[in-house]
């Protein structure tokens, strides 16, 4: 039943996986690989759009103390209102992500966040 709400041409990206999923087969085999006792997909917050939104989960494990967290991006046809594009960004599921904790060590400014000036990018607002 959940196939039902993809688009023929859906294309589905994970970052934690390289090759970009195509068509209802390959999401299907996806959420199928993903589907196991013990694990828990909790969505946490949500954002309405008309034809798109985005939401942050979480992910548990059977009794582990942690949980993975993302974020997840779906785009609709504005004429079937079908699912036509997935992006799912998960945070590392080592705690803490060891590239993260490399580079604040070679460079602390890098874990710092400033905000820009609206305007400052091109094509921004």
């Amino acid at each position: 039943e959940l196939m039902t709400f993809f688009d023929e041409n859906v294309i589905y990206r994970d970052f934690n996986f390289e090759n970009v999923l195509r068509g209802p087969a390959e999401v299907r085999k996806f959420v199928e690989d993903f589907t196991f006792p013990g694990i828990e997909f909790r969505p946490t917050r949500f954002d309405d759009g008309d034809v798109s939104t985005c939401f942050t989960w979480e992910v548990v494990i059977a009794d582990a103390p942690d949980t993975i967290k993302g974020v997840s991006f779906y785009e609709l046809d504005p004429d079937t209102s079908k699912i036509v594009y997935v992006r799912d960004v998960p945070e590392s599921a080592i705690k803490p992500p060891i590239l993260g904790t490399w580079a604040r060590n070679l460079r602390p400014g890098l874990g710092v966040f400033q905000a820009v000036p609206i305007g400052s990018r091109p094509g921004g607002m």
